[in-house]
């Protein structure tokens, strides 16, 4: 039998509202009740709406337990799954990370109707005590495991951070930086192209950080050697991936992108991938693009011109690092100014272009963001209307 205080809020409103009562004290009473059932609820779905796990064996099986049916797990949303750089492949032995993971997941995708419509949304970072300590082949363990598990299940994503929003991608602070080799993405669309595209389809957040393809190079050897063994063709290979990769995300409301370089002998393929953002401008439309954060990236002005045009309700919009060449960035600020209705934060800093850096020395105090760190240049940070005043640097007008 179905009791009061079992019944949604909504309901028990209107029944109350049909009602002539004159027993005010136990309605009160009853209400209590009520309030206290969903004052519980509504603290347990708080409490157990996020978690934060390492990719070892006992989290991952207390996360199977966590996600089975009738369990508190039917209220998780943000999961963050971690590894350690310090742990070795012994420690590891024994258990499948993607095979405990891909059994909470399909927990998760099975759960209960009234819990469908919150999705999962994903991210992989990495803990690291001594930024030296770092490689990609250590980024690479979490980030195939998790993919692994993902497409296993065809769970659906809400929003995917790999390596992305937890760090700020700066070497100058410690356990600053971040990222996954371009090669990993094209590895792991080979094996999980299909499933993955049913994962994502509903994705409305990417964040993405980036870096050469180094999976296996020998850091150790002499300065002159610092060569990448990489051809431009496979570098086209790479970048062609990560493009069908966003392509999976039609309906992405925010991206975030950064690029993080390694200190090796410039060649025309390693250009190639630090370049990424180039095919990713022409090719990827996203019309429902709400904030978008591009870090440290190397550009041409037509892609970055192309990628905006299509990007009309844009609301915030962060540029750190950005070089655009060729390329002018008047023609960027003019569109921003122009055709960015609801653009209501915007924030530039570190841009270069043909003509040289950008200043901003005229910028109120207010509307300041600080130097990157080594920079002597401060950046700004406009809102609301102010973000769609026409930016003029200091050395332009």
């Amino acid at each position: 039998s179905i009791i009061m205080e079992t019944l949604p809020t909504e309901l028990v409103d209107t029944i109350v509202s049909w009602l002539d009562l004159r027993d005010v004290c136990a309605l009160r009473l009853t209400g209590r009740t009520i309030s206290s059932h969903l004052s519980t609820a509504a603290i347990l779905r708080r409490f157990f709406s996020s978690k934060r796990l390492e990719m070892t064996k006992a989290p991952l099986e207390q996360l199977v337990h966590f996600t089975q049916p009738g369990q508190v797990g039917l209220w998780l949303q943000r999961l963050t799954l971690y590894d350690c750089v310090e742990r070795t492949e012994q420690s590891g032995a024994n258990f499948d990370a993607t095979e405990l993971l891909a059994q909470a997941f399909a927990n998760i995708r099975d759960r209960p109707a009234s819990h469908r419509g919150d999705q999962l949304s994903l991210s992989i970072s990495l803990e690291v005590d001594n930024f030296s300590t770092w490689d990609r082949d250590v980024t690479a363990r979490v980030f195939h495991a998790t993919i692994s598990a993902i497409a296993r299940t065809e769970i659906p994503i809400q929003e995917l951070d790999i390596f992305g929003d937890a760090y700020l991608h700066d070497h100058h602070f410690k356990n600053g930086q971040c990222s996954l080799a371009f090669s990993d993405i094209a590895l792991a669309l080979s094996r999980h192209r299909t499933p993955l595209a049913t994962s994502l389809r509903n994705c409305t957040k990417f964040c993405l950080s980036l870096g050469h393809s180094t999976r296996g190079f020998n850091f150790e050897c002499s300065i002159r050697d610092l060569r990448l063994p990489l051809t431009v063709n496979e570098a086209r290979q790479n970048i062609q991936s990560l493009c069908d990769l966003l392509t999976m995300c039609p309906f992405l409301e925010e991206l975030h992108l950064v690029w993080e370089d390694d200190d090796f002998e410039e060649t025309d393929a390693c250009r190639e991938e630090r370049e990424f953002f180039n095919p990713i401008g022409i090719s990827c439309a996203f019309a429902n693009l709400k904030r978008c954060k591009l870090q440290d990236l190397d550009a041409s002005e037509n892609p970055i011109m192309t990628f905006f045009r299509r990007s009309p309700r844009l609301l915030e919009l962060t540029l750190d690092g950005l070089i655009m060449m060729p390329g002018d960035f008047s023609h960027l600020f003019h569109l921003l100014s122009t055709a960015m209705p609801d653009l209501g934060l915007l924030r530039l800093r570190g841009l270069d272009d043909d003509l040289g850096s950008l200043y901003f020395f005229h910028e109120p105090k207010e509307s300041t963001w600080g130097r990157r760190p080594g920079a002597a240049l401060h950046g700004i940070s406009r809102k609301g209307s102010d973000a769609r005043r026409l930016v003029v640097p200091t050395n332009r007008r």
